[in-house]
């Protein structure tokens, strides 16, 4: 099975996850066409927009990129990518943010397929975002490179919680690391070397001190831990015991301590902070 081949497998099991991974680092070349059909010179990635600049000097609206087929590479790869749709994300409405359709030909079948899995509100959409993530996790900066990432997946959903990392809060500090934190949350990468320790759909409340997402009472959920760009800066407890306990955890990242609510929750350089579901809490309850 040639690696396009395995590479599409892999977006349609585990959607944003390994399509960052599949797709990460991947810059796309002179050989697409769009709108008119004229050659494109250059493509570039502005917040979640794609710029496509034509042999002409003409910058691509985005209306006329749908129908578009880009052909991006990884170094090793060639591979088409269509755009069917663009849409202004419903979430923010502010036009900061655009969500594609798109999808890339079935290597078997030479259908078009959509390369995202339907989201928690049955969307399969994603967008572009710059810069190059690395296997432990990490998001680097890059002027040429771009991943694409889906909406049900982390990368994603920090950027539409607010977490834009081409931004600055209202105080001046850039969005970059708080972007980076969210992801390993989401994830629950407690060590921040790319393991994650959830499950797709468990419930969590997200809160940071810029005022970016506030603190919201849940039933059921108390305060799990705080993080940094790096992983975990403290935990109260695990998301998921039945997928990693304390115990699990000081062993596999002895760097991470458990510390109670209130001196976790204060944790000097946190950016992000989060709730989730306590079973303990939930058994108690039901007994």
């Amino acid at each position: 099975m040639s690696a396009y081949r395995n590479r599409l497998a892999d977006i349609g099991r585990r959607a944003l996850v390994a399509l960052a991974t599949a797709i990460s680092s991947m810059a796309a070349v002179s050989l697409a066409k769009a709108g008119t059909g004229q050659a494109i010179s250059s493509i570039s990635v502005v917040g979640t927009r794609f710029e496509v600049t034509t042999a002409d000097g003409r910058v691509v609206t985005h209306e006329d990129l749908v129908g578009a087929v880009l052909t991006i590479a990884d170094g090793q790869e060639r591979m088409p990518l269509r755009i069917d749709a663009v849409e202004t994300d419903p979430r923010n409405p502010d036009g900061g943010i655009m969500l594609y359709t798109m999808s890339t030909r079935d290597p078997a079948t030479g259908a078009w397929r959509n390369i995202c899995e339907p989201d928690i509100e049955g969307r399969r959409m994603g967008f572009p975002l710059a810069g190059a993530w690395t296997q432990d996790g990490r998001h680097l900066p890059s002027d040429t490179a771009f991943s694409i990432t889906c909406t049900g997946g982390a990368q994603a959903k920090c950027v539409r919680f607010g977490y834009r990392p081409w931004e600055k809060s209202p105080d001046g500090t850039p969005l970059w690391d708080h972007h980076q934190a969210c992801t390993r949350m989401i994830r629950a990468d407690y060590c921040g070397n790319g393991v994650g320790h959830t499950r797709n759909g468990t419930p969590i409340v997200i809160y940071d001190r810029k005022g970016i997402q506030q603190d919201e009472a849940a039933p059921d959920m108390s305060f799990e831990a705080a993080w940094d760009a790096d992983g975990a800066l403290c935990v109260s407890r695990t998301r998921i015991p039945d997928v990693l306990t304390m115990e699990g955890l000081a062993a596999i990242c002895p760097g991470v301590r458990q510390q109670p609510r209130t001196a976790c929750e204060s944790r000097a350089g946190a950016l992000i902070l989060n709730r989730s579901i306590d079973r303990r809490t939930v058994q108690a309850a039901t007994e």
